[in-house]
C-alpha cells in the first residue's frame, strides 16, 4: 500500500512516501512553522521525485497531534483535502507516538515530550515491543518538573521538549534518564506513514469530515473570544 504521511505538528514538517515497507521518498524542513503554501508544493515535488503520480497515493496518514495549533491545522486541511480529491481512506496518528517510533528498537521506556510552550509540555510514555509501540499512559498537557515524578525506571526521552528541559530532567533522575542524538528528536513523516499503515491493514480508518486536531489545550484565539 502506498501512503503519504504528513507530519506538522511541531516547528519541522515532514512529508514521506512509503510502499508497504519501503520508504520511497521523505523530505523534512527545520526552518520555522509549516505553511500552507510550502506544503503543497513540496508534496508535489516529493511525488515527481519519488517517481509516484499521485493517483497512485492509496492512503493518507496524518499527524493529528498535540502540538502546534497552526501547523497541525495546515497538516489536516491539506490530508483532508488530498484525501477527499483522491477519494481514499485517511488515518489520524498521535504527534507523541510518532515520535516514539523513532525509537521503536529500544527495550527502555520511552517517554515522547514535544513543547507547549507556557512552560509546559505534551508527554506520552510508550514500550516498544515485537516491532510495535504499546502506549503506557494518556497523552498529557503538565508541567515539565513532574515528568520525572512518573518513572522511575531507564527512560529514554525523544523530541524538542526533552532537548529543552534536558537540565531538568537529568538532575531529578541523573543515570535513569538517557537522551536521543539531534536527528532522533524530530516526529518523523515516514512513522506518521509507517504507523498509519498498520492502522489501515487493521481495517481501521477515520471519517473525513470529523477527523481533527488533538490539542490537548484550548488555542489562545479561542480563549479571547470569550473575554
Amino acid at each position: 500500500m502506498r501512503v503519504l504521511g504528513i507530519e506538522t505538528s511541531t516547528i519541522s514538517g515532514s512529508v514521506a512516501i512509503l510502499d508497504d515497507d519501503r520508504v520511497l521518498g521523505e523530505l523534512s524542513l527545520n526552518v520555522g512553522p509549516v505553511h500552507s503554501e510550502k506544503l503543497l508544493p513540496v508534496i508535489e515535488w516529493l511525488l515527481k521525485e519519488a517517481d509516484v503520480d499521485k493517483k497512485g497515493i492509496e492512503a493518507v496518514s496524518v499527524s493529528i497531534g498535540p502540538g502546534s495549533f497552526t501547523a497541525l491545522r495546515i497538516g489536516i486541511s491539506t490530508a483532508k483535502a488530498l484525501a477527499f480529491s483522491l477519494k481514499i481512506p485517511i488515518v489520524g496518528v498521535s504527534s507523541l507516538e510518532v515520535l516514539a517510533s523513532n525509537l521503536i528498537f529500544t527495550s527502555f521506556t520511552i517517554c515522547s515530550i514535544i513543547d507547549a510552550r507556557k512552560k509546559e509540555v505534551f508527554v506520552g510514555f510508550f514500550r516498544s515491543s515485537d516491532g510495535r509501540l504499546d502506549r503506557l499512559s494518556d497523552e498529557m498537557l503538565i508541567a515539565p518538573e513532574i515528568i520525572p515524578k512518573i518513572t522511575k525506571e531507564k527512560t529514554i526521552f525523544v523530541g524538542d521538549g526533552a532537548v529543552l528541559y534536558r537540565d531538568s530532567i537529568n538532575s531529578t533522575l541523573g543515570g535513569f534518564a538517557i537522551f536521543c542524538p539531534p536527528h532522533l528528536n524530530m516526529p518523523r513523516a515516514a512513522c506518521c506513514a509507517f504507523l498509519g499503515a498498520q492502522k489501515l491493514n487493521k481495517g481501521y480508518k477515520d471519517d473525513l469530515l470529523h477527523l481533527v486536531p488533538r490539542y490537548l489545550r484550548r488555542a489562545d484565539a479561542e480563549i479571547l473570544r470569550e473575554r
